[in-house]
Order: C-alpha cells, then structure tokens, then sequence
C-alpha cells in the first residue's frame, strides 16, 4: 500500500500551520479598481465583510477538512475542529484537535505570540508589539506561515476583499441551511472560493470553501462555522497558555539562522 501524505512543515511552524491552516496558494494580485457599482454578490460580500470587522468581539467553532494531493494525484482529505476567540485590537486565541487526535494552541495577548504542542511537549513564542491585524500580517510575511482564512481575522476585510476579489457571482439562496444563505462564488488570481452568507439577519458566513487553482491536483479548503458568539465570556486564562515546565522551548522555523557555507579556497596548491 502506497503511503498516505499529510500536509507537513516542520518545527512549530508546522503546528501553527495546523492551527489555522491548510494547504494555500499564493498572495492575490489586486484586481482591476472599478468605481461603478458593486454587483449584488460583491454587495453581499461586502456585507459580510464590513460586519465582520466592526465586531469588538466574537467566539466561533469551525469544522474543517483540507486535500493533500498525494505524489500518485490522489487527492486525501484530512480533517480539523478548530475554536476561534478574538478580542479587538489585539487579543486571538485558537485551539485545534487534528483528525489524527494532535491538539495545539497559539495565543496572540498584544505583545507576543505563542504557540504550543502538548504531545510533542513543544512550545515557541515571538514578540509582535501589533494588534491582531499587524500580527496576521507578521504570520504571513515574517513566519512565512499559510493562513487561508487569515482576511476574516482582520479589520481590513473589505478592503481585502475588494482587492482580491476578480469577479463573483450569486449561485443560488438555498433553503437547506438554516438559516436560508446566499451561496456566492468568487474568483481571485490564484484562489476561487464559495462562501454561504445568511440572506437576512448577521450576515456570519456558514461555510467557505476554497479551491488553490494553480496548485498541483487544485486542493480545496473548506469549513463549517458554528457557535458564533458575539459575547463571548472571557476570562484572565483566555490569553494566556499553561506551558508545562518540562516543554522544550524552539524557535519558528524562520528564527532558525541559515548555516553558513564554509569559504570556498581559491587557487591550486603551491
């Protein structure tokens, strides 16, 4: 029997990608700026954008799975559950248990990020003096981390949006969520994705599913959002972990110095 392959990097950038990643492509290329009206499924997504990053503060319960094209083209799908607790400008806690039973967590508190894996007794942290919107932006670019639901954690979601967002159109409203949504299909430049948007009420997405177009086999992302709360109880514990005193503290893959090259001599012999 072939061996199976899960999405892997190592180290904690590993563990943070397993909390708030799959696989993902690359940045997506502004679109084309056009002052004429938005259509009626980029008006829904704008909806959901501009209520999404008003809110002071919510909690929310994700269900996710995630394709890993194996070397053979198959496509195999692995599964997450996942709790999200933001508090603005710059508190973020996310806990994960993986299909395979690995839990992990990462806390953002406003002055570092931290990060823990209790079976590999494993934890790091980094100082980022940032609210959440600068951390994300640290995630991405300096721990070169995939986050492909990183815009709906930041307060510049529409503009995200209205950057990304090549075209997108209105598929359908379907009674069969409850409640009824919007099931819009949107496309960017290397990342389609399908969102599900209440058609009335908090426009809190239901489920987004993300298709990496130019990636190898075009894996997809998809999650379930439930229990949104947008007064969530929090308490002093909320942003902070309990690092057992016997974790191994490493660093993020990209603190790691590169090991330098020994000089090359050059000239023969004399």
């Amino acid at each position: 029997m072939h061996r199976v392959y899960r999405h892997m990097i190592y180290g904690v950038l590993f563990m943070m990608a397993l909390v708030l990643a799959g696989p993902v492509g690359a940045a997506e290329a502004p679109a084309a700026t056009d002052s004429s009206k938005p259509s009626p499924a980029m008006e829904q997504l704008l909806r959901m954008g501009n209520f999404l990053a008003q809110l002071k503060q919510f909690s929310v319960t994700l269900r996710a799975g995630y394709d890993v094209v194996q070397e053979s083209g198959q496509k195999i799908e692995f599964n997450e559950n996942r709790s999200v607790t933001i508090v603005r400008p710059d508190r973020l806690r996310v806990d994960v248990e993986r299909s395979d039973a690995e839990k992990s967590s990462v806390v953002f508190d406003g002055k570092a990020v931290t990060v823990l894996s209790p079976k590999r007794n494993m934890y790091a942290t980094a100082d980022i003096p940032e609210d959440i919107d600068g951390a994300v932006a640290y995630f991405l670019k300096d721990l070169r981390m995939r986050l492909p639901m990183a815009m709906l954690l930041v307060s510049r979601l529409p503009q995200e949006l209205e950057l990304r967002v090549l075209a997108a159109d209105i598929v359908e409203t379907t009674p069969l969520m409850s409640p009824p949504c919007v099931h819009i299909a949107a496309r960017g430049q290397s990342v389609d994705f399908q969102v599900w948007i209440p058609a009335e009420g908090d426009p809190l997405p239901r489920r987004v599913v993300l298709t990496y177009k130019n990636e190898k086999g075009q894996p997809q992302y998809w999650a379930d959002f439930s229990d949104w709360n947008l007064s969530p109880s929090i308490s002093d514990s909320t942003f902070a972990l309990d690092i057992p005193k016997e974790a191994n503290r490493i660093e993020f893959l990209s603190q790691v110095p590169k090991p330098v090259k020994p000089a090359e001599k050059k000239g023969g012999k004399k």
